[in-house]
């Protein structure tokens, strides 16, 4: 074989399902369900690897790797690589990546050169040797040329959903997408599911439930995702949710999910049946748990803490006295500043927060 052309060209080696986690709708899940997902069907004994195919590079923070990247997928994508060269082992058995690029920004139109075809990642995931059993692809928000790519490579769908009424909206025109996919670019791509997310026990998460239910009833995953606390943690923590509370509810969720997907929507796993892939969590919890605290303090030394926390988090930590006392001190700055600029004003003829108010008005 001497070109990727070759290898397109040999057909004859199973390849993997894929499954694409995708929603036009931002901040809606996709990258933990994209991360606990394959980290359970792995856990089920599944050779999994998981694209990280959003620029912003989310997925591939969750995870401890054997071996430093050396390639991923900018590199697939601009044919400089097979798809198996590509591929890094994790921490977790049967879990490997083709880890993220910001350079995928610039990339929105690799798929649509040398030749015009948005099929192109598909090609590039197609395995002469060593196929996984699934492929898990973490799809960026919005329909660009890297989302159309990814639904073009998918088998399957996965549509992950927030409770409130503007997700629903964002779910009926993904599906519009979808369907619009179908007719053209993917034939074959089919749903293999809406899957939704923290649901809140309240008014908003039990009535966006139940329409769900009664507008998409032969769609919906069995498997549902109360709110839990300890996933916003594990976001915070740069870890999957999974590894975080390894006997949290969450874990037994992802699990029963990862199940449907192998088994057929709506399946049930009864206890002993998910007993072998709890336990082998818990064993990767035991493992990599000084290494993610390690990893964590580390990028504190380095102020890299993600967004949301880091220093005035911390300091806000240390006792709300300070803190009051910095506000009434700021506000008496403000006060003074705001005197003194308009006694400059006064003196030049032109006061300086009437100048401002203009310029925001004009």
């Amino acid at each position: 074989m001497t070109s990727h052309e070759d290898v397109f060209d040999t057909p004859e080696t199973r390849q993997p399902t894929i499954l694409a986690v995708y929603n036009q709708k931002g901040g809606v899940g996709k990258t933990t369900t994209s991360v606990n997902l394959a980290l359970a069907l792995a856990a089920l004994g599944k050779n999994v690897v998981l694209i990280d195919f959003d620029p912003q590079s989310s997925a591939t923070s969750n995870f401890l790797l054997r071996d430093k990247a050396k390639v991923g997928i900018n590199d697939l994508l601009r044919k400089e690589t097979f798809v198996e060269d590509a591929i890094t082992p994790t921490a977790f058995d049967g879990l490997s990546m083709i880890v993220g690029a910001r350079k995928l920004y610039s990339l929105e139109h690799a798929l649509d050169s040398r030749g015009g075809s948005q099929r192109g990642l598909r090609k590039a995931l197609h395995f002469s040797r060593n196929p996984p059993d699934y492929v898990v692809i973490d799809c960026p928000p919005a329909l660009g040329h890297l989302a159309a790519g990814a639904l073009a490579a998918s088998d399957r769908l996965i549509v992950p959903v927030f409770p409130g009424r503007y997700a629903l909206d964002g779910l009926r025109r993904t599906l519009q997408v979808v369907e619009h996919i179908q007719n053209g670019l993917n034939p074959s791509l089919t749903l293999a599911g809406i899957l939704m997310l923290s649901i809140t026990n309240d008014e908003v998460g039990r009535e966006s439930l139940n329409q769900l239910r009664n507008e998409f009833p032969e769609q919906m995953f069995r498997t549902a995702f109360p709110y839990d606390v300890d996933v916003v943690k594990a976001t915070y923590r740069r870890m999957p949710a999974m590894i975080f509370t390894p006997d949290g509810r969450t874990t037994s969720r992802f699990a029963a999910l990862a199940w449907e997907i192998v088994h057929g929507r709506g399946s049930t796993p009864d206890d002993a049946q998910l007993k072998p892939a709890l336990e082998r969590i818990q064993a990767w919890h035991e493992a990599t748990d000084t290494s993610y605290s390690a990893r964590r303090a580390s990028s504190i030394d380095e102020g890299d803490e993600p967004s949301g926390g880091g220093n005035g988090a911390r300091q806000a930590e240390r006792g709300g006295s300070r803190s009051g006392g910095g506000m009434g001190a700021g506000v008496i700055g403000l006060v003074i500043g705001l005197l003194a600029g308009f006694a400059l004003g006064a003196a030049v003829g032109q006061p300086i927060l009437g100048k401002l108010l203009a310029g925001l008005g004009g």
